[in-house]
């Protein structure tokens, strides 16, 4: 087991390698979901979304909070790491075939993939005898997890649903049934909320990548370049005043609040991923909308950045009244997230890139309030 009672405890450069799989297994998922939107199947889309990010997010969670108790920085533990890689890299190759419907090629993938996890926490359960319940909790939870999921894949589709539900519920429930077990503390609130920070500026990457792809095609394109430029700068501010937003609004309070409160932040920190990387599927697909129908309004490419945006600053806002146990400045952020669904029934008559741009608005006026709130803030502290 860590050291928890040291001040700092950053993140290690093996975690910061392990985390460029997700870039690519997120940025998989998001052109799926791009694609999705410019064939006109947006709600489905957004569903298999939505339930694909489960797993994804998960193995990056679940590597997160092993690698936050345990220190064995050995070379068996970097191997092992390793082959969580290659797994993460081949679940991300094997998303195409299971949004199609193809689930026993992902489901096996995965299951493989969490096997070096499973391996690691035995190893610390041999190596601390005082936290080796705990250890093996998480062992014996992920290891029943994998046969639900690759169960699920091979049963008839009406009985599939219900093995993957009990699936997820195995995954969320092993944690808190492990943490029960434990001594002491098993983790480390301060490099917990840097590793959800990191995760969250993977997922901005998405919309920060759509910025660069819409200004290349404005670069490259011959002519009228219609509103790509709008929607980029837009798309810009929105990632942005996003990131302003999470790193001022949140900090580790929940972490250290209570259990109920850290758990809570924890797998809230869900809708926010999911959300924030689905932005960048949506500039994506307004892009591709703009190039082939010069910025016709509709209702799918508005709600594609729209919906995302506010389900990340009510998200936002949900995690922010955890860690407080109050509403409080929270619910500005609520109001925000109100306005940015306000944008929809206003779709058929704007064009996308205006529509981009009052959602722009919206965000600049959240970060704004956070700058006073933080300066009253600091104003109050006695000198």
């Amino acid at each position: 087991m860590r050291d928890h009672g040291v001040p700092e405890r950053p993140a290690t450069p093996l975690e910061l390698l392990f985390d460029l799989c997700f870039v690519v297994a997120v940025a998989v998922l998001a052109a799926e979901l791009d694609h999705g939107i410019v064939d006109g199947h947006a709600a489905e889309a957004a569903t298999r979304y939505a339930l694909l990010f489960v797993p994804i997010w998960w193995a990056w969670m679940s590597y997160t909070w092993f690698a936050t108790a345990f220190s064995h920085d050995d070379p068996l533990t970097r191997l092992l790491t390793l082959l969580q890689m290659g797994g993460v890299l081949a679940v991300a190759a094997a998303v195409p075939t299971a949004w199609d419907g193809d689930l026993l090629s992902f489901a096996l993938l995965y299951a493989a993939m969490r096997l070096p996890l499973v391996a690691q926490w035995l190893r610390s359960a041999r190596a601390d005898p005082a936290h080796r319940a705990f250890a093996l909790t998480y062992a014996g939870g992920a290891v029943v997890a994998q046969v639900l999921w690759v169960l699920g894949a091979v049963l008839p589709p009406a009985a599939t649903a219900v093995v993957f539900v009990a699936a997820l519920g195995v995954e969320l429930a092993t944690p808190m049934l492990a943490v029960k077990r434990s001594p002491d503390q098993v983790y480390h609130p301060g490099h917990i909320a840097e590793r959800y920070g990191l995760f969250t500026i993977i997922v901005l990457g998405e919309t920060i990548l759509a910025v660069s792809v819409g200004l290349r095609d404005a670069l490259d394109g011959a002519g009228d370049v219609g509103p790509a430029p709008a929607i980029v700068v837009a798309a810009l501010v929105i990632a942005f005043g996003l990131w302003w937003i999470y790193f001022d609004a949140l900090g580790r309070d929940a972490l250290t609040r209570s259990r109920r409160a850290a758990f809570l932040w924890g797998y809230g920190h869900y809708a926010l991923f999911a959300a924030v990387g689905a932005i960048g599927a949506g500039v994506q697909a307004q892009l591709h909308l703009a190039h082939a129908e010069h910025g016709s309004s509709s209702l799918a490419p508005v709600a594609a950045v729209a919906v995302p945006v506010a389900v990340s600053l009510a998200a936002i806002a949900w995690l922010q009244q955890a860690a407080n146990g109050r509403v409080g400045e929270a619910r500005w952020l609520y109001v925000g997230a109100g306005l940015a669904l306000g944008v929809l029934p206003l779709a058929g008559r704007l064009p996308v890139a205006v529509a981009d741009g009052l959602l722009a608005v919206v965000v600049v006026a959240l970060v704004g309030r956070e700058v006073v709130r933080r300066t009253a803030a600091v104003d109050r502290v006695p000198a």
